[in-house]
C-alpha cells in the first residue's frame, strides 16, 4: 500500500475516533469509559479496504446511544459497544477471541480508574495465558468439543452436500478454538489469518493439519464426512492425552472399593445370565455397555482401576460374553484381594441376619 492512501485511512479513522467521542459527550457523558483500536489497524496488516475496529467499553446502557453501523465510501464499519461484564468474561479466555482485550490500542478515557481496571483485567487475561494448563482449561476445551461433536453428528447424518459443508465449518470452528485453547493463544491477527497461527503452534494433534486441510478443502459430501470423523478423531485423542497428563488420580484403597464388587453383581452380573439363557441380544449388549461405564468411571477416577469388557463382548455369542463379564468381575475382585477385602456374600439367610444384625 503506498503512503498516500495509508495516510488517508488514518486520517479517516481519527476523524471516526473523534466523532464517537464527541458523540458521547453529548448523549451520555458519563457512559463511555474507554475506547480502543483492534484488528488491523492495531496489528499493521492494512490493505485499501480495511475498515477500522473499534473496541468501546461502556459503563451503563446509555452508552448504546452512540453504536452506529455504516458504509463510508465502500467500505463497512461497526461502531458498536462492551459492557465491563463482557470485558471481564474475555479475561477468563474461555475463547480465543479476546484480542480485543490483548492488543487494544486504546485512544480515549474517561477516567483514570476505567484505564486501570481495563488494565488489570488484561493483566489477568496474560497470566491465564501464561500459566500451564488446568482443569478450567479442560473444561473450556471440552464444552467447544462438545459443540463439535454437535456438528460432526448432524454432518454425518446429512444427505445434502450444503447442509454437510455448512456443518463442516461449524465443526471447524468450534476445533479451532480448541487448538487455541490448548496452547493458550488467542486469534491476534484476524479470521483470515487463523489456519497460519495454527500451523505455527507447538502443540497440536497427530497428523491434525493434514486432516484440518483436507475437510477446508474437501468437495463431495464422502470426503467432507471422512475428513471431519478424520479430524474429530485426532482431536478426541488429543484431549484424552490432556485428560490424562491433568487428572489427578486418587490412589485406590479399600474405602473406594468397598461394596463396589457386590454392586457389580447386583445390577448387572444375573441380567447378563438371563440374557445369554434367552438369547437377548439387547439385553446383553446394555447391560455390559452399563457395566463397562462403571469401570470407566472407576479408571477415571483412581489409579490401578482399569477394566475393559467391551473388548470381547460378542454379540452373536451371548454365552461367551457372559463368561467374560465373569472373567472382568474376577478381574475386579483381585482389586478386592490386594486391598485385603472381604467379599460381603452369604449362604444362608440366617448367615446374613447373624452378620448384619451383629
Amino acid at each position: 500500500m503506498d503512503e498516500k492512501t495509508k495516510e488517508a485511512l488514518l486520517i479517516r479513522n481519527e476523524r471516526i475516533v473523534k466523532a464517537v467521542i464527541e458523540k458521547s459527550k453529548r448523549v451520555c457523558p458519563d457512559s463511555v469509559a474507554l475506547i480502543g483500536i483492534y484488528g488491523s489497524f492495531s496489528s499493521g496488516d492494512i490493505h485499501d479496504k480495511s475498515d477500522l475496529d473499534l473496541f468501546t467499553v461502556i459503563n451503563d446502557s446509555k452508552g448504546y446511544g452512540i453504536s452506529s453501523c455504516f458504509i463510508l465510501g465502500d467500505v463497512a464499519h461497526d461502531i458498536y459497544c462492551t459492557t465491563w461484564q463482557q470485558v471481564e468474561d474475555m479475561a477468563k479466555c474461555s475463547t480465543p477471541y479476546i484480542s480485543r482485550l490483548m492488543d487494544l490500542k486504546i485512544v480515549y478515557y474517561l477516567d483514570d480508574r476505567y484505564l486501570q481496571r481495563f488494565m488489570e483485567l488484561r493483566e489477568e487475561a496474560s497470566e491465564r495465558l501464561n500459566s500451564p494448563l488446568n482443569e478450567r482449561n479442560l473444561s473450556n476445551i471440552l464444552t467447544h468439543f462438545e459443540q463439535a461433536q454437535k456438528s460432526l453428528a448432524d454432518l454425518v447424518i446429512s444427505e445434502e452436500y450444503c447442509v454437510a459443508k455448512y456443518e463442516s465449518a461449524e465443526l471447524i470452528n468450534s476445533i479451532e478454538m480448541i487448538m487455541y485453547l490448548i496452547n493458550k493463544s488467542y486469534v491476534s491477527l484476524g479470521s483470515r489469518h487463523i489456519p497460519e497461527e495454527i500451523e505455527k503452534m507447538r502443540e497440536l494433534p497427530i497428523c491434525f493439519l493434514d486432516h484440518y486441510r483436507l475437510l477446508i478443502e474437501a468437495d463431495t459430501l464422502s470426503s467432507i464426512k471422512k475428513n471431519a470423523t478424520s479430524l474429530m478423531r485426532c482431536t478426541k485423542e488429543k484431549i484424552e492425552e490432556i485428560k490424562h497428563r491433568l487428572k489427578n488420580k486418587k490412589r485406590l484403597d479399600s474405602q473406594a472399593l468397598i461394596g463396589t464388587y457386590e454392586e457389580i453383581y447386583s445390577d448387572w452380573r444375573n441380567k447378563m445370565k438371563l440374557a445369554a439363557k434367552t438369547n437377548n441380544k439387547y439385553i446383553s449388549f446394555m447391560t455390559a455397555a452399563s457395566c463397562q461405564r462403571f469401570y470407566d468411571e472407576m479408571r477415571e477416577e483412581y489409579e490401578g482401576a482399569s477394566i475393559d469388557l467391551m473388548k470381547h463382548f460378542d454379540i452373536n455369542d451371548l454365552q461367551r460374553s457372559a463368561r467374560v463379564f465373569d472373567e472382568a468381575m474376577e478381574e475386579y475382585r483381585s482389586l478386592y484381594d490386594e486391598n485385603n477385602i472381604e467379599v460381603k456374600e452369604y449362604k444362608t439367610i440366617e448367615e446374613f441376619e447373624e452378620d448384619y444384625l451383629a
